[in-house]
């Protein structure tokens, strides 16, 4: 066996292995020897019957893919104990075809492990953003309430108007198809759909009306069966469904909030909001000072951590489309991407995340900031005394290692907060604008999870 090594960058080491043809037929010989023990033979008793035999009644491609198996296994194990490379992940390998008693050679991309050289990370200075909850903020937080909570009212003496919920059968046909799509019944809520101009075509619509209309798509449309084409629009509507909120009174704050009164609810409320603004500022210094560490950091990882990040994130997608009953196609058309634009995004927030997280990881390990097994444990038993945990939820998770590596991540990730925050100069600015909404909803949620901990 012969192996030359090029490191082609500082995680990744290319091995080109070649195996003389001796080798290729002992591993072919093996593998016939394997097969004959399974193999229904006449006249031999298993593993008995010469390889001249076998051949007659064994699967060639079989016999080839677990002569390729061994071959690339055993090679490989030697390559890396020859050239004392020890790999952080499983190898790429790029097979090439195998014939036996043929030399043969194949590549092995093997990733190693990441690299972090890290710059200044303490004695930076940063601006930390301080919101300023005022009372439209509480008004939109309560119009969020009530809008939540909204029930459908069946509307017949009238026609369809904005926010309106319809049921409507729906008919597609599109420009340069012979057949027009199969009508379909679906719900609708006027000012929240995709179609182009179809809030305006069913303006003023009673139920039991039917309207034919035409959609221009764009040339850069996610959906590619519909770029740059018409579509004519079939609209047969059964209902009209109006939203109504409930009223703003002190029964709406007690069954939401299990306060007396609307002004108990709405001091509550603001309370929630400015822990949500506290948590939003600390959130954007924290990734100001993060994105600072990592500009003046050196961080290289192999190919395949880029690969593992955008996988799990198309899993996580593909479960929550499967729970709202959406198709991929439906969400890109949602959002307005194609395809290649959502792959681009997923995969450049891939690369941030990991030059994060991997800065952040160095910098725990240079600081002492790892936790140990007796601190998993403590924050075990005082999640319990504390009544966070049922007793039968602390047995279950005390020994699991996925419960206890997300403790060890949350209490580092507590201890790099209080790190960062302390080494480095955190200054406080007014806000020049309003924060955005759904991440104030977000971070007043965080906050609001974390204070009941």
């Amino acid at each position: 066996m012969e192996v030359t090594a090029e490191q082609t960058d500082p995680c990744t080491i290319v091995l080109d292995i070649s195996l003389d043809e001796q080798q290729v037929a002992r591993t072919f010989d093996s593998v016939y020897r394997e097969f004959s023990r399974y193999a229904n033979i006449p006249g031999f008793r298993p593993g008995k019957a010469p390889r001249a035999i076998v051949e007659r009644f064994v699967n060639p491609e079989k016999v080839r893919e677990r002569a390729l198996e061994k071959l690339i296994s055993d090679s490989y194990f030697k390559a890396i104990q020859e050239e004392a490379i020890e790999p952080y992940r499983e190898p790429r390998i790029e097979p090439t075809d195998l014939e036996d008693k043929k030399p043969y050679t194949y590549k092995a991309i093997v990733p190693l492990e990441p690299q972090v050289t890290l710059g200044e990370y303490t004695g930076l200075t940063v601006e930390k953003p301080v919101y300023t909850i005022t009372e439209a903020d509480v008004d939109r937080a309560i119009e969020r309430l009530r809008e939540g909570r909204a029930r459908l009212d069946r509307v017949t003496d009238r026609g369809v108007e904005e926010g309106d919920v319809l049921i409507a059968e729906l008919q597609a046909a599109v420009e340069g198809e012979e057949n027009p799509q199969p009508a379909r019944r679906q719900l609708v809520q006027v000012g929240q759909n995709s179609i182009p101009g179809f809030d305006q075509a069913v303006m003023g619509m009673m139920p039991g009306e039917e309207r034919t209309f035409e959609a221009a798509y764009p040339e850069d449309h996610p959906d590619e069966n519909l770029r740059g084409k018409k579509v004519t629009y079939t609209v047969r509507l059964s209902s009209i469904s109006a939203r109504k909120l409930p009223e703003l009174n002190d029964e709406f704050a007690k069954q939401v909030a299990g306060v007396d009164t609307v002004e108990e609810l709405r001091q509550r409320i603001r309370e929630r909001e400015e822990r949500g603004a506290s948590e939003l500022s600390n959130q954007i210094a924290e990734g100001r000072l993060i994105q600072e560490i990592v500009n003046r950091a050196t961080i290289h990882f192999p190919e395949v951590l880029v690969q593992e990040e955008v996988e799990a994130q198309f899993r996580q997608l593909a479960s929550e489309l499967r729970q709202r009953g959406m198709t991929f196609e439906q969400y890109l058309a949602q959002t307005g991407q194609t395809a290649e634009q959502y792959q681009q995004a997923v995969r450049e927030q891939a690369v941030e995340r990991l030059r994060s997280v991997l800065a952040l990881r160095e910098i725990a390990r240079q600081e002492g900031l790892e936790v140990a097994d007796e601190q998993i444990d403590a924050e075990f038993d005082r999640l319990l005394n504390e009544g966070k945990i049922s007793e039968e939820d602390y047995e279950r998770y005390k020994d699991n290692r996925g419960s206890r590596l997300r403790i060890a991540n949350e209490l580092v990730r507590e201890r790099l907060h209080d790190f960062l925050f302390a080494n480095n100069n955190i200054q406080e600015v007014a806000a020049p604008t309003a924060p955005d909404p759904a991440e104030l909803e977000a971070a007043s949620a965080e906050a609001e999870a974390e204070s009941q901990e």
